[in-house]
């Protein structure tokens, strides 16, 4: 059976949207297909393939901005809505439809394109690249005490849904631009996650957003309270969706505000940087439990040379790096790289290579959060020329270290 791979029209939209839920096993009720009906156009492409008419996998990408190393920017879709119906799985619909929205993002002048993976095992082979990593930890109330006192400085307030709207994406953006891995959210990103339907929200109360201004500086968090009462004693869980915060004070001041709620026995976080400084800050590190460590975000290098240039290099160096790119040939090559603190250059050599990668690792490699001395002694990447891994794992490091906490 032949399949057609097109962009759909606005009148295929909710069927898109039903298309879009039902490999992860939802279907929408009339109510929630009502407000997804108002979403056409939220996405920058929307692809889907039809047999005999009828819409079977499809693939969107969100208009996005990635910060990279050096505190750049890239433009990078972020790819989204990507499901084939389950009863054409195995098929090469999946691959076809990658294929077709890389062949367009190529087309439409990308540099980078970023998603987050359903299943870690699927991507790889597009050339996507485990770039950075996502920890959930737990802390009991009770051994939340810091070990020095937060600044009296720090301001903060409980807002409401409408005042949130506000203050948010401004925020967000202050924290995004200094934070290596971060994405923008465009409008319609903000219009799903303060929508917060009750189907989102796993039995755990409606969200609530707290601001905190030090000064110029912001930051906010928004989390869900879960009610528990065990023998006539409050111990509620308060869960942590998103904690953001543009200096150490604000984020300081924002954990110290999730740990004093009353009634809560645990303060759960959903999505903490491996790195994050808050264990530091602990009286007793010990205690915040690491529940879940796993990949975030994953990047495809869609133009080598422009997106090697596009960022900073910890330290000045050049390189030659052999390239494999069998799902988009036009990557494939040889690329000398000369780059430092203030700026890059990468173009097509002849040279002889240092280091020989596939585009995949090169993508965990870009943003400074995955060693490539790491992957090379587990055979992702071989080393041609003596000392080579060592001066490109000083390259491409990142500090801070990458983190990416939006949801896509």
């Amino acid at each position: 059976m032949s399949f057609e791979i097109r962009s759909i029209t606005a009148e295929e939209w909710p069927e898109f949207v039903r298309a879009e839920f039902l490999p992860f096993g939802v279907q929408p009720n009339e109510a929630e297909m009502e407000v997804q009906s108002q979403r056409f156009g939220i996405y920058r492409g929307t692809l889907a393939a039809f047999e005999q008419g009828r819409m079977v996998a499809t693939a969107g990408d969100w208009d996005m901005e990635l910060t990279v190393p050096g505190l750049a920017e890239v433009h990078a879709p972020g790819v989204t809505a990507v499901g084939v119906r389950p009863t054409h799985r195995r098929r090469g619909l999946l691959t076809a439809l990658m294929r077709h929205q890389l062949d367009d993002f190529r087309g439409r002048g990308e540099t980078v394109a970023t998603l987050l993976a359903a299943e870690s095992v699927i991507y790889g082979r597009f050339g996507y690249g485990w770039a950075t990593t996502s920890m959930a930890a737990a802390l009991d109330r009770v051994h939340g005490d810091f070990a020095w006192p937060v600044d009296p400085a720090v301001r903060l307030d409980l807002v409401d849904k409408d005042e949130a709207a506000k203050a948010l994406p401004g925020m967000f953006e202050l924290v995004r631009r200094r934070q290596p891995g971060e994405v923008s959210r465009p409008e319609g990103w903000w219009d799903q996650f303060l929508r917060d339907p009750e189907w989102a929200r796993d039995g755990d109360s409606e969200l609530f957003h707290v601001v905190c201004q030090h000064g110029s500086e912001a930051g906010f968090a928004s989390y869900r309270m879960k009610e528990n009462w065990d023998h006539n004693i409050p111990s509620y869980t308060l869960r942590v969706v998103q904690l953001m915060g543009s200096t150490p004070a604000v984020r300081a001041g924002l954990w110290r505000y999730c740990l004093d709620v009353d009634l809560v026995a645990t303060v759960a976080f959903e999505n903490v940087a491996l790195q994050d400084p808050v264990r530091w800050m602990l009286r007793d590190p010990r205690r915040l439990r690491a529940t879940t460590v796993a990949d975030w975000l994953w990047v495809r290098l869609v133009n080598v040379p422009r997106a090697l240039s596009a960022r900073r290099y910890r330290v000045p160096d050049r390189l030659v790096i052999e390239v494999s790119d069998s799902f988009l040939p036009e990557n494939e090559g040889r690329y000398e790289l000369d780059g430092g603190p203030d700026g890059a250059r990468c173009r097509r050599s002849r040279a002889q290579a240092d280091l020989a990668l596939s585009v995949a690792e090169l993508g965990s490699a870009y943003l400074g959060g995955v060693r490539l001395g790491a992957l090379a002694q587990a055979g992702r990447v071989a080393e041609l020329t003596p000392g080579a891994l060592a001066r490109a794992d000083l390259m491409f490091g990142s500090d801070p270290p990458p983190w990416c906490a939006t949801d896509f």
